[in-house]
């Protein structure tokens, strides 16, 4: 690579990165470039393709983007092999051994001696009942190397939720405070040292409860993928992920709703301050739903000013409208208040499938917002306490 313009592959590969969302730039192309000049990568396409991940990649997801579009590139083989210089030909040549006759030679060893004797060798039988292997060309299609593709990529998800932050000074001194060191100074006239003072530090803290299964469950792996990515770039002091389907307990107290004036209106506001908080139920550690755990014994354990994310559609990906489930909601969310938590919600369906289900009612109450790169930012806005106004808050 000693031409100012990258080779057609590099080309080729920059602009298939970046249609899958990584922001390659031209400092990267610059640090590829050093690197295969100072001789890494250069081996075979596998080594380059470890250059090209360790170059670039910044998660794990990224990391199966890249081998995926490197799958579809033809990189070429460059030759490394140098010729080998006189002292390595003639060091590879054994030099022969001379014997002094005075000296007394070792006895050769006896030869083997054949057993009579037939060896036992292992006997090979054919498997029954086994099926035969797939018939193959031999040829590697590399279009069908497949990796998966999110409409959030990791980068994404990240910027976004390092947004929460609630930044607290404690710990060990570690940062000069420069305003009191000058006032102290100026105070005595005698300069002791400087002022040390904690670091910040991001002590916001995040629930996670999300909906699995059911309607859920076309959305179960984009909505893995936000949490894994979360966990992994959310920069928090904590983050404590639960699961639940539909809603954490399956008894609702629907006797608020006899009261309403019109039994037909999808609206609870006459009976919204009816709806007492309620903790029953439980959540689940796992995805499964095979680890459960007493929603009220979460609730305790939560420390208050705790962000809580709800990701769930909300009976929108059904079309639904149930009134039985949106007052078990509303009756979880404010157990959620009364915890001094901050909600949002999240729903992993389209905005304008929401009118005419239970989520549409959900939205007058709690911030609402789609799983977007923009639904994303208003909701970490919500969870901050800087959210957008509602219809009929809680």
């Amino acid at each position: 690579m000693t031409r100012a313009d990258p080779p057609d592959f590099v080309r080729e590969l920059v602009v298939r990165l970046r249609r899958r969302g990584l922001p390659i730039g031209l400092d990267d192309c610059l640090t590829l470039r050093s690197a295969l000049a100072a001789g890494f990568g250069v081996g075979s396409a596998r080594d380059f393709e470890a250059l090209c991940v360790g170059l670039w990649a910044k998660s794990v997801g990224e990391q199966e983007t890249i081998r995926a579009v490197l799958a579809g590139v033809e990189v070429p083989a460059w030759n490394t092999a140098t010729a080998t210089s006189e002292e390595d030909r003639h060091g590879s040549q054994k030099p022969e051994t001379r014997h002094d006759d005075t000296q007394p030679q070792p006895a050769p060893p006896p030869p083997a001696v054949a057993s009579d004797k037939p060896r036992d060798l292992p006997t090979l039988h054919r498997l029954s009942g086994m099926s035969l292997k797939p018939p193959t060309t031999g040829r590697f299609d590399s279009s069908l190397a497949l990796a998966p593709r999110y409409p959030l990529t990791s980068r994404e998800i990240a910027q976004t939720w390092r947004r929460l932050r609630r930044p607290i000074r404690y710990g060990a001194p570690s940062e000069v405070d420069v305003d009191a060191t000058i006032d102290r100074y100026t105070r005595t006239g005698v300069f002791t040292g400087p002022i040390l003072i904690p670091a910040r530090r991001n002590t916001a803290r995040l629930l996670l409860l999300i909906d699995r299964n059911g309607s859920m469950t076309p959305y179960g792996d984009f909505v893995e993928h936000l949490v894994r990515e979360i966990h992994h770039a959310g920069r928090l002091e904590s983050i404590a992920t639960w699961y639940f389907h539909n809603l954490p307990s399956s008894r609702v107290d629907t006797a608020v709703l006899r009261e309403l004036p019109d039994p037909f209106s999808p609206e609870l506001d006459p009976v919204l301050g009816r709806i007492a908080p309620s903790a029953a139920g439980r959540l689940y550690a796992d995805p499964a739903l095979t680890e459960p755990r007493a929603f009220t014994t979460v609730l305790d354990d939560i420390v208050p000013g705790t962000a809580a994310a709800i990701i769930s559609d909300g009976g929108a990906a059904r079309g639904t409208l149930q009134t039985g489930r949106l007052v078990g909601t509303i009756a979880m969310i404010k157990a959620l208040r009364k915890a001094h938590c901050t909600v949002a919600w999240i729903n992993p369906v389209r905005s304008r499938l929401w009118p005419g289900t239970t989520a549409e009612q959900i939205a007058r109450h709690v911030p609402m917002s789609p799983l977007t790169a923009d639904g994303l930012h208003r909701a970490v806005d919500a969870l901050r306490g800087a959210g957008p106004r509602i219809e009929r808050p809680l």
